[in-house]
């Protein structure tokens, strides 16, 4: 079998918040950008795979068409592990952070889709489990910089049975507005995305004690300042979770040789895709760190979240951002959890395949 041609969709579908109120900072995006790479063979078997590219769509493209491409037409894409490796090494000049591996990454995700249609199996039944698991969701809201959107935004997540939400607040005053009206019973996470030194997140943590969070996620900048993240971490009595922005298991290695973190956040999207995500896997275990995926994705990249998850003995829970889109590529209820629970159907490889008119209409020219 042979790689004979790979193209990249690049999509931007809008999306609503659900409230009028928000930040106008947060993302800085009217639509969802995407990077849906589509891997064909001579056999006729097709791979889908979902390269990270929010705000940066254009130039994920460019690498993944300019820079990837030639080194994989011809290669027998079951040899997929080590396609990825030869693609790091390959490619190492270029940067083993960002958009080379962004790009890496949604190219093995492709892979192991046609992995297992090769084997006319579920992805994760390639990867090792029978795929029974019920993983448990949760609501991952937008940020809003508003008390009252923050209250609306909780109690809708919660009367659709989340049984946690994760907020993307900076200010005690939002996440204090969680709290009053989800109550004891919700646990709640906070996702700061990397605005703060080392003082100053010392100081938030603390005032925040009084809230109860499940955990804080990234509250240092740079995100890869582990031995800060660590000090924070010896101090606080709430957990920290990172990892969104950490790509290969080397840089997981290193933030667990520094003990700064209780929930590693491994991204298929950015990481390397799923072979080397499951390095980080395995490397968390021996250091007796909860992986919890990064995974606010519509795309292949999160069918193959939940495939990983339910490969994983402890799978932790499992992203769903809190959007609505204006359209899906795939059916609508794979993102929407049942009493709190996501599920997997027994579809072979990732278990669906795009919308070819959702492709086709929300296509950037």
């Amino acid at each position: 079998m042979k790689i004979t041609n790979l193209e990249v969709y690049e999509l931007k579908i809008p999306f609503s918040i659900g409230i009028k109120s928000s930040s106008a900072d947060f993302l800085k995006q009217d639509g969802m950008d995407f990077c849906v790479i589509k891997i064909e063979t001579d056999n006729g078997f097709t791979g889908w795979g979902d390269a990270f590219s929010f705000n940066c769509r254009r130039a994920v493209s460019e690498v993944i068409l300019n820079m990837v491409k030639p080194h994989l037409i011809g290669k027998n894409p079951l040899d997929v592990q080590n396609i990825n490796f030869e693609l790091q090494k390959k490619l190492h000049l270029f940067g083993r952070y960002g958009i080379t591996m962004f790009a890496i990454s949604g190219v093995d995700i492709a892979l192991w889709d046609i992995v297992a249609k090769n084997s006319n199996l579920p992805l994760c039944n390639v990867l090792g489990s029978a795929g029974i698991k019920k993983i448990p969701a949760y609501a991952s809201l937008w940020r809003y910089e508003n008390k009252e959107a923050v209250k609306d935004r909780c109690s809708s997540a919660k009367n659709l049975g989340y049984n946690y939400i994760k907020l993307h607040e900076v200010f005690t005053s939002e996440v204090r507005a969680a709290r009053e009206t989800l109550g004891e019973e919700i646990p709640v996470m906070v996702d700061t995305n990397c605005p703060w030194t080392k003082d100053e997140a010392r100081q938030i943590l603390n005032s925040w004690e009084e809230f109860n969070l499940y955990w804080v996620e990234e509250p240092i900048n740079p995100p890869e300042d582990f031995e800060s993240l660590s000090n924070i971490r010896s101090e606080s009595l709430i957990p920290l979770a990172a990892g969104e922005n950490a790509c290969t298991s080397f840089e997981f290695k290193k933030m667990f040789e520094a003990e700064a973190v209780d929930y590693a956040q491994p991204s298929v999207t950015k990481v390397g895709g799923i072979t080397e995500f499951n390095k980080v896997v395995s490397i968390s275990q021996t250091y007796g760190v909860q992986v919890m995926p990064h995974s606010p994705y519509f795309g292949p990249g999160f069918l193959a979240t939940l495939h990983l998850a339910q490969s994983m003995p402890n799978p932790g829970l499992l992203e769903r951002f809190f959007i609505d889109l204006e359209a899906y590529l795939y059916p609508e209820d794979i993102f929407t959890p049942k009493d709190g629970f996501f599920k997997i159907n027994g579809g072979i490889g990732l278990g669906y395949e795009p919308d070819v008119n959702v492709l086709k209409d929300y296509i950037v020219k």
